[in-house]
């Protein structure tokens, strides 16, 4: 196996960042002559050599050699497709091969033509999961945000099912959202392929929270910790304006959540999507998105003008590179911890949700230290009702009172 390590080593340092119109047709003749030997060396430490990775390098430069040469057929494809599944399924992590991996995939895809679009379209997804998984391995437990909602069968039905509704950002009511789209909205054709492989796989669930989360930024700053977005915010189900553009003018509701850390997922498990929180922020200059030619992750899902900021969003991304439909259903099971009735609510719209809910449970959990391990405790409560009224102490305010039910 020694001498397949060395072999591989060549060949990196061979071809590895130095793929030329010269080159690269060696490059791929050198690849399917050894490759079948070269790739044992995956799963061992040889001479020092993570197996994985260092195969993993050797795909992505065949890869990259392929999507250079010409002409380039379906079978050199279909070798290449073979080997990135066969290397998926025996490595778990080394995302930013798989990443690179599909990306040349795509452009391979790419130029045999239009005909092998949905190809690369989906080679792109899988590119974008991978992007995504990278962005953040974040998770947070006992996450606490709120969620203003007009009263509608959607609504109903979302609180029947226990899940949460995640859309696609193009059914937002801000044009300007995720800068991603505006700029893969040119010409090149890689970038209109690559804007379809987003738009068809990413959604995004809203939410209100005053304090940011606590994340280290990408600057490398240190850790955030529970800061107000702003320092005058009140209470988030108090915020007047979420209430008259998100929940129907005090006719729908404010749902108060408290999400374990199972509901995000960054491609670490059994699941084929990933997900995570994240804060927006808001900036008074997207002008600048129409002038780029890249952009980060956090750019691309979680910027928006400045003239939102009163939102104080909390946004979980999703991203499945399977997923084709507009909008999406995610299990929440006992994540319900209040319901706030807006002023103008209906006893009709109230007595509903009341008994959609009745004998539901919020859980959340905590970790103890018991002297030799630590345990996860499971906690549980009755979700609270509120009802917003106004506050007659203060001209131009509301407040909410606990709704106590007669047992």
């Amino acid at each position: 196996m020694q001498t397949e390590m060395n072999n591989i080593q060549t060949y990196i340092n061979n071809y590895n960042e130095k793929i030329t119109d010269s080159n690269a047709q060696q490059a791929v003749d050198d690849f399917l002559n050894n490759y079948s030997a070269w790739k044992n060396v995956v799963g061992y430490l040889v001479g020092g050599k993570d197996g994985e990775r260092e195969y993993g390098n050797v795909l992505v430069v065949f890869s990259a050699a392929l999507a250079d040469i010409n002409p380039i057929t379906e079978g050199t494809i279909d070798t290449l497709i073979k080997e990135i599944e066969e290397y998926e399924s025996k490595v778990q992590y080394m995302f930013e091969i798989k990443l690179a991996l599909y990306g040349n995939l795509g452009l391979c895809w790419h130029k045999l033509g239009q005909l092998y679009n949905n190809m690369a379209v989906d080679a792109f997804k899988k590119y974008i999961y991978y992007q995504l998984t990278l962005s953040n391995h974040t998770s947070y437990s006992s996450l606490t945000c709120y969620s203003f909602r007009s009263c509608s069968k959607f609504l109903f039905q979302s609180l029947i099912n226990d899940t949460l509704n995640l859309s696609s950002p193009t059914t937002f009511n801000d044009i300007f959202d995720c800068p991603i789209i505006e700029l893969m909205n040119n010409e090149d054709e890689v970038s209109k392929l690559i804007r379809e492989a987003y738009l068809n796989g990413v959604k995004v669930a809203c939410f209100v929270k005053n304090e940011k989360l606590p994340y280290t930024n990408e600057s490398g700053d240190d850790v955030i910790r529970d800061d107000k977005k702003n320092e005058r915010d009140e209470e988030e189900y108090l915020n007047e304006l979420m209430w008259a553009h998100y929940a129907d003018s005090h006719n729908g509701i404010c749902i108060k959540y408290k999400f374990p850390s199972h509901i995000t997922t960054t491609g670490n498990d059994s699941k084929n999507y990933v997900a995570y929180f994240k804060d927006v922020e808001y900036t008074s200059d997207l002008k600048k998105y129409s002038k780029q030619n890249s952009i980060n992750t956090k750019d691309a899902f979680f910027v928006k003008g400045e003239a939102w900021k009163y939102e104080n969003e909390l946004r979980l991304l999703y991203y499945n590179p399977t997923n084709r439909d507009s909008h999406i259903s995610l299990p929440i099971s006992n994540c319900i911890e209040a319901v706030y009735f807006g002023v103008k609510c209906s006893e009709k719209d109230k007595q509903t949700i009341k008994n959609i809910l009745k004998d539901r449970k919020c859980m959340s959990y905590k970790h103890q230290w018991t002297g030799e391990k630590t345990e996860e405790i499971k906690e549980e409560k009755d979700i609270e009702f509120f009802q917003m009224k106004i506050d007659d102490k203060t001209f131009g305010t509301v407040k909410a009172d606990k709704i106590i039910e007669n047992k």
